[in-house]
């Protein structure tokens, strides 16, 4: 196993070892000095790669000491190939790529949880702590993007009379704030309190304060009574901020955060301070403390970790998305002002361009644990989207399938093109297990498998592949094609679960962009667009599934243009035989 972390500088003075690097490697190697379960030099090469940041425009830095420990070094322009697949930080291990800060992370606990058992808690219920990317997660964001961000402001703060403290700590703050939350609460409650209650109701009839479980004073960690991965990553990034900002001064206005400092320090017998303090520097430029007289925090009056973060955030006060018929047939009459051909065609290939029996059965529907009722559907769908990749497919092509799951698609067209080489990327531990053993029985040496959010491959592709990424992962997917320059074949799914978020901005093309549709409207066709169900069945709304495939067509067009503006030729097709799927809309790209 090899672990690549970015670094800005490094000085060598005898024996000892300094090396200037990111707060996300500082975050990875602190862990790795707490869990003292992977031995850098025995169980994990480490790799530091130069990053290519300018001096003037560093603004994380940190330096830390590593001496003794076993390393390479990696100059900017010199990186190893597999260590450019993915965005930094990322573990590679034969014949996978692992990144994302939140996802190593996972991976070096959930090797200490093994080793451990007692310590499963830290990866949360039923190990889901930091599980979902960050494009979906609250938390993931929280912590692989907001509070590192935070670091890097109070890094730059300048002394003053007063100074204004970033306000991811005051959500946090108030984060604390709110009762605590948990599967099963109840059954925490008796466990605690000696009790035995299953409702709110029934624990408010305990007499006596000693049965009582305050849910607010019991928000003990982050996530809630139990302490987890999340807290450790936020701690060390306290930690930073402490240097600057002395806890002593954060207590009148962060108070529970203080207290959940204290906490973190005194319950752990010191050891997470240790590893934090063990390889850092303190007596550097960025992490002297502040001379300051005043600090302004500001705690926002509503805000939770809790909350989902989901497509229903876009639309600011009005937050609740509606497919009333009368408003529905408004916005499709301006959809219908705007003198669009909108239909996507039906699939023109009388046959299929390989045969299956030829095919290994590892490789097949039927190898890949799927229920019987659903293998003959599956086995079309793959059909449909594997002709059109080997019609466009030459020797030597890089094909990636995005969000790839156990693996149906890309392990068929690594068996149909042996002369490509495939790109298995996906989030889910789980699922991509399931492929690799599949792979691994079927002896392929094609497949290099990647879990990371889409947002963090970065390798160079000819091909890529999706079948039914959930919502926006559809259109991530496509801006990774564009930037590639790479053909595309795509079958969308959950049109529904559309929301913007950073660089994904709805419409995509400049015609609808332009066009008298509204944020809102566009959702709102979107939502529409999953209300597709089988025509053949009874209990079917016939009008309304036609309505709903419609409005499948009308997002697939405004992609379908997004792409031709961008130079692509793009054909919009359904798959074959179209009830294989009620999702089962093709966007074929090239150039």
């Amino acid at each position: 196993m090899e672990l690549y972390l970015e670094y800005y500088a490094k000085r060598i003075e005898g024996m000892e070892v300094f090396i200037e690097a990111p707060i996300e490697s500082y975050i990875v190697l602190a862990l790795l000095k707490y869990l003292r379960v992977i031995i850098i030099g025995r169980d994990c090469q480490l790799n530091f790669v130069e990053c290519k940041t300018k001096l003037e425009n560093r603004k994380d830095s940190v330096w830390l000491e590593l001496t003794g420990m076993r390393m390479k070094f990696f100059q900017a322009d010199k990186w190893p190939e597999t260590a450019s697949y993915c965005q930094v930080p990322c573990i590679l291990h034969s014949f996978w790529v692992l990144s994302g800060l939140c996802s190593i992370c996972r991976h070096f606990t959930k090797c200490y949880t093994l080793r451990e058992p007692n310590s499963k808690k830290l990866m949360g219920f039923k190990g889901n702590t930091l599980l979902a990317p960050a494009e979906l997660s609250l938390w993931t964001k929280f912590c692989e993007i907001d509070i590192e961000a935070c670091v890097r402001e109070v890094l730059q703060l300048q002394s003053g009379k007063s100074v204004v403290v970033p306000e991811c700590l005051g959500k946090l703050e108030r984060h604390l704030a709110q009762p605590l939350k948990a599967h099963n609460v109840y059954k925490l409650v008796n466990n605690v309190q000696n009790v035995k209650v299953s409702s709110s109701q029934e624990h408010q009839k305990l007499s006596g304060e000693t049965n009582h479980f305050d849910f607010k004073f019991n928000h003990r960690y982050v996530e809630g009574y139990e302490k987890t991965l999340a807290d450790i990553m936020l701690f060390i990034c306290i930690y930073l901020i402490s240097k600057r900002l002395p806890m002593e001064m954060l207590l009148k206005h962060l108070p529970r955060v203080t207290c959940w400092h204290d906490r973190m320090i005194s319950e752990d017998d010191l050891s997470l301070k240790t590893a934090c303090d063990e390889i850092l520097m303190i007596d550097t430029k960025l992490l002297k403390p502040l001379e300051v007289e005043q600090l302004i925090v500001e705690v926002p009056e509503n805000f939770s970790l809790y909350k989902a973060d989901t497509k229903k955030m876009n639309l600011m006060g009005a937050k609740v998305l509606t497919t009333n018929q009368p408003e529905v047939r408004t916005i499709l009459g301006k959809v219908k002002n705007m003198g669009l051909d909108v239909q996507s065609i039906p699939n023109d290939r009388d046959g299929n361009l390989f045969d299956w029996s030829t095919v290994p059965l590892e490789a097949q529907p039927a190898g890949g644990n799927l229920p019987q009722n659903r293998i003959d559907r599956k086995k079309h769908q793959l059909e449909s989207l594997a002709n059109e990749v080997i019609s466009i497919a030459k020797p030597g092509d890089r094909i990636v399938e995005f969000c790839s799951g156990t693996g149906h698609l890309g392990i068929l067209l690594a068996v149909l093109l042996p002369e490509c080489t495939l790109f298995l990327v996906e989030n889910k531990q789980d699922s991509q297990e399931l492929a690799m053993g599949r792979v691994h029985r079927l002896g392929l040496k094609n497949v290099t498998f990647v879990r990371s959010n889409l947002e963090y491959f970065n390798a160079s592709f000819n091909i890529g592949v999706s079948l039914h990424a959930c919502g926006v992962a559809t259109d991530i997917v496509l801006d990774k094609c564009f930037a590639q320059r790479a053909k595309f074949v795509s079958c969308p799914c959950c049109y529904g679960k559309l929301y913007e978020f950073d660089r994904i901005r709805y419409p995509r093309s400049r015609v609808f962009q332009t066009s008298e549709l509204s944020l809102k409207e566009y959702l709102c066709l979107a939502h529409c667009a999953d209300q597709t169900h089988d025509v053949r069945s009874a209990r079917t709304n016939i009008p309304k599934a036609h309505q709903g495939y419609y409005c499948m067509d009308i997002i697939d067009k405004d992609r379908m243009l997004h792409a031709e503006e961008l130079g692509y030729t793009v054909v919009q097709k359904r798959l074959r035989p179209q009830n294989c799927t009620p999702k089962n809309r093709l966007l074929i790209g090239t150039l």
